[in-house]
């Protein structure tokens, strides 16, 4: 880590929690790595049809946060996307919302829906960018239904993944 001198105090509390998350893994995941690296055909089955999920889960997302007037990029493979809320500044402004910290929190307030402020992830304050998780559903559930799907769609994510179409829901009217 590089912290300048006046910040000291600072690198020693980040070493701190650090050195506790990285320092080892604990012996369940390690075991559970070691299945997962063996390879085999439920292991290719579970990672094809998490992908198809994902993928289906991104889409929707995606669409979603673009109806609503947001920029954000089409994703390859991940389960968060980062969206850029600029397209809708004027309509935040007359709310008071001029950073991304201040529309994270209002739509915290105002909805339940928690996302991240693109500045804690080193984007400018004033720049009204988020970081969203697109993967509150039941796993478990989404990968029992989806081998039966020749095609995962909008349909499935709403019938799935409840409580993602209900943020985006909320989302939406709130941004409306």
């Amino acid at each position: 880590f590089f912290f300048p001198p006046n910040l000291r105090w600072l690198l020693e509390a980040v070493s701190v929690i650090a050195s506790e998350s990285f320092t080892s893994t604990s012996a369940p995941i390690q075991c559970a790595g070691i299945r997962a690296f063996s390879g085999g055909p439920d292991i290719e089955d579970y990672l094809t049809q998490s992908r198809r999920i994902l993928s289906a889960v991104a889409a929707y997302s995606v669409d979603r946060l673009r109806a609503c007037g947001a920029k954000v990029p089409s994703p390859d493979g991940a389960f968060y996307l980062f969206a850029d809320f600029t397209p809708l500044a004027a309509k935040l402004a007359g709310r008071g919302l001029y950073s991304s910290t201040e529309l994270c929190r209002a739509l915290l307030d105002d909805t339940g829906v928690a996302i991240l402020p693109g500045s804690d992830f080193g984007r400018p304050s004033g720049e009204l960018t988020a970081r969203l998780a697109i993967v509150d559903f039941d796993g478990r559930w989404a990968l029992l239904a989806a081998p039966e799907v020749a095609t995962l769609d909008e349909q499935f994510v709403q019938q799935h993944c409840p409580r993602l179409v209900e943020a985006f829901d909320r989302l939406a009217g709130w941004l409306g």
